[in-house]
């Protein structure tokens, strides 16, 4: 079972062959288009916690503002001019401070309705994203959304329904057992989930009975046969 988040990663390095860019993040939302899974290349934690904490509103590329259209990729210089971008709150507060000035999102959609956000950076040393930069960016778009839709995202929730059925697992266990079969160790399952070590075990230690294992190895060798058996 891959880490819960590779096809993310793998996203962001196919986006950095063919685009040049200094940084980017990959975000899976719910249905509200809150926060889900995100995952980031030289994206630290502290620029996402302090843009859902009080910036995402004036975020003036929010994913809300493009739900109800067929737009698929877009650019902080296409949203408004580049002079209008660099003087507006969310750019002074939010991205400046972190060295980046160029942003572009590609939205990936299930039904219609935007499901993530493939977000890429540039710094001052960097072209602002050009018409053959996005032209490559619509060219991608649809694999990306091809294989979150087709691969990525029902494997995922087929194996996490087979769990939930058969041990009654919580969304939060269903979480740290992803990461536990994938052979990330409690720290990285912590640091994942941004929940405490403590927590991960206290995760863990309801997980077993339900699942009629008294170790994490016991568990894992449990659920892969038992998944593996599903798969043939």
């Amino acid at each position: 079972m891959n880490f819960p988040d590779e096809f993310q990663k793998q996203c962001i390095e196919l986006a950095q062959k063919l685009i040049g860019i200094k940084a980017a993040r990959f975000l899976i939302t719910d249905p509200h288009m809150h926060k889900k899974g995100f995952v980031g290349l030289n994206i630290k934690n502290e620029m996402e916690q302090k843009y859902y904490n009080k910036l995402e509103f004036i975020d003036p590329m929010h994913p809300s503002k493009f739900e109800h259209t067929d737009t698929s990729v877009i650019s902080s210089n296409t949203v408004m001019p580049h002079n209008k971008w660099i003087n507006s709150i969310f750019y002074q507060d939010f991205i400046k401070p972190y060295g980046y000035v160029h942003v572009a999102d590609i939205f990936l959609r299930n039904h219609g309705k935007i499901i993530a956000i493939l977000t890429l950076l540039r710094d001052e040393s960097m072209a602002e994203f050009d018409s053959k930069d996005l032209e490559t960016m619509r060219n991608i778009q649809p694999f990306l959304e091809y294989s979150l839709n087709s691969i990525y995202l029902p494997a995922r929730i087929s194996e996490r329904d087979y769990i939930a059925e058969n041990y009654g697992l919580t969304n939060r266990e269903l979480d740290v057992l992803e990461y536990a079969l994938s052979g990330a160790d409690n720290k990285t399952i912590a640091k994942q989930l941004d929940i405490s070590l403590p927590t991960v075990r206290t995760h863990l230690q309801h997980i077993y009975p339900k699942v009629d294992v008294h170790s994490t190895n016991e568990l894992i060798s449990k659920i892969l046969r038992e998944l593996n058996q599903q798969t043939h």
